[in-house]
């Protein structure tokens, strides 16, 4: 109304004066329009800005804690497993010593070497730690890790903390994933660690492993055996580090006693790619 009265005041025509207020109305108003949308989208990109930062510190913290995860998985594997071998060797030494001196060396023979190979993993796994967090070095924690190769020296090492250990291999073997090898050995580790743990001196053993075309399975059945000679520790991780190992290569794992007396632990890992759904 100001723009037309001053244009009439300038003796415009009427019609001059009013589509000179209009121009004027719309150019204000379309820059006003502009203003407000750009600080519409300054405010989403902040907004978006701010939720892409805390998805990457999620997916930061989600590295790490997996990372720590199979940091702590390896560990629990490994001390377990050689700190009871030791306590059994230990205990075999010392119940024998005057009696059967030839047993008592042997056992102190396999003491030394448990302890050179928990000193071997040990080293191994300090290495990927010494590697730095950033970007955590899966393929360094495999490589530094035993595969079913080394099967042969766990059951003579479980030979030598009492156990009647027998094993037996079927199908066409053939060369794993370095994950899945490592994972085959350490269920198969953990399943002789539990049976020296709570079979006892004496148990008989039976590890047996079946390669397919697409799947791997393994069955390590004890029975019989006398309670150890030493009370060993057990936080019950053992069995919940199998199954995650198992889910993590699309597998699957049954552990618990057999009708006919004894325990049994079965898991099967599929050795094909796994589809999408499967999480390959």
């Amino acid at each position: 109304m100001a723009w037309a009265a001053a244009g009439l005041e300038a003796r415009l025509s009427v019609e001059l004066s009013v589509a000179q207020a209009a121009i004027g109305v719309g150019i204000v108003w379309v820059w006003a329009t502009g203003s407000r949308r750009l600080a519409q989208r300054n405010a989403q990109l902040a907004a978006l800005t701010a939720q892409l930062e805390r998805e990457q510190e999620l997916r930061a913290q989600h590295a790490v804690a997996r990372e720590k995860l199979a940091i702590a998985r390896e560990l629990h594997d490994v001390v377990a497993h050689h700190l009871s071998a030791l306590a059994v060797q230990a205990g075999l030494a010392e119940y024998v010593f005057t009696s059967d001196p030839a047993a008592a060396r042997q056992a102190v023979v396999s003491m030394g070497s448990s302890s050179r190979q928990a000193l071997e993993e040990m080293r191994g796994l300090l290495g990927v730690l010494r590697t730095g967090t950033e970007s955590p070095d899966e393929d360094g924690l495999y490589r530094s890790a035993p595969g079913l190769a080394a099967l042969d020296d766990l059951v003579q090492q479980a030979r030598a903390s009492g156990l009647d250990v027998t094993w037996a291999v079927s199908g066409h073997r053939q060369p794993l994933p370095s994950g899945v090898d490592l994972c085959a050995y350490r269920i198969v580790q953990e399943a002789l660690t539990n049976s020296v743990k709570h079979a006892g001196r004496g148990a008989r053993v039976c590890v047996s492993l079946r390669f397919a075309s697409e799947l791997l399975t393994c069955e390590v059945t004890s029975r019989g055996g006398i309670a150890p000679m030493a009370e060993l520790p057990s936080s019950g991780l053992g069995l919940l580090g199998m199954r995650e190992r198992v889910r993590l290569y699309g597998g699957s794992l049954r552990a618990g006693p057999r009708a006919e007396g004894g325990f049994e632990v079965v898991f099967t890992i599929p050795l094909a790619p796994l589809d999408a759904a499967g999480g390959a």
